[in-house]
């Protein structure tokens, strides 16, 4: 097996990381190659020559977005958090994750027909996290950290309703003016009951 050239792997990151950005700011239909390559200052070709098309490069984006996300989620499933930890380190990462992508980077995706396929990559993507979260759950649950009569479900879900209130807060910029450490403490106001409620 031929070894992969740097300076190629380096231009395809690179590639990956512009068309992230744009499509983030854009969307995938107000986005024109042009955009990506006028912004590195090159010319189409190593888009064609790496992805083949703006789809190829929106699947690539893509695949390094659920690859960070995967990354990032099993890391903070390894520490082996305490519930509250582990949902102020969950919404947290989601926050920024969010704040970083935005709304524009899956804009049209349940509408445009060509983003179908990663309509149904983001499909397992979003049922695989919410099952790994059901799982820690549930783990705890037999641990003997939540209260045995707790539904996991229930958990998880509020877990998605704690984040979607940050990321609405985050998108009309209600939070602009707190700092990291106030938004943190926050969360910790807002888990405060959900400890209380569930926890012995």
């Amino acid at each position: 097996m031929m070894p992969i050239d740097t300076k190629e792997k380096d231009m395809e990151n690179i590639l990956i990381q512009k068309s992230l950005e744009i499509f983030s700011i854009k969307g995938y239909a107000a986005t024109n190659l042009t955009d990506i390559t006028n912004a590195l200052g090159i010319s189409r070709g190593p888009i064609y020559y790496h992805f083949k098309d703006k789809f190829g490069l929106y699947k690539a984006a893509f695949n390094y977005y659920e690859i960070d996300l995967r990354q990032t989620h099993a890391k903070i499933i390894a520490q082996d958090l305490h519930i509250i930890s582990f949902i102020e380190a969950v919404i947290y990462d989601c926050g920024k994750r969010h704040t970083k992508y935005g709304l524009n980077f899956f804009f049209g995706i349940d509408t445009i027909e060509e983003l179908s396929p990663i309509k149904k990559l983001q499909n397992n993507l979003i049922e695989d996290i919410y099952q790994q979260k059901m799982d820690y759950v549930i783990r705890l649950i037999e641990k003997g950290e939540i209260r045995r009569t707790t539904d996991p479900k229930q958990i998880v879900d509020l877990i998605y309703l704690v984040y979607f209130g940050l990321f609405n807060a985050i998108q009309v910029n209600m939070l602009k003016d707190y700092s990291e450490r106030e938004i943190k403490n926050l969360i910790r106001v807002l888990l405060s009951g959900i400890e209380k409620y569930y926890c012995d």
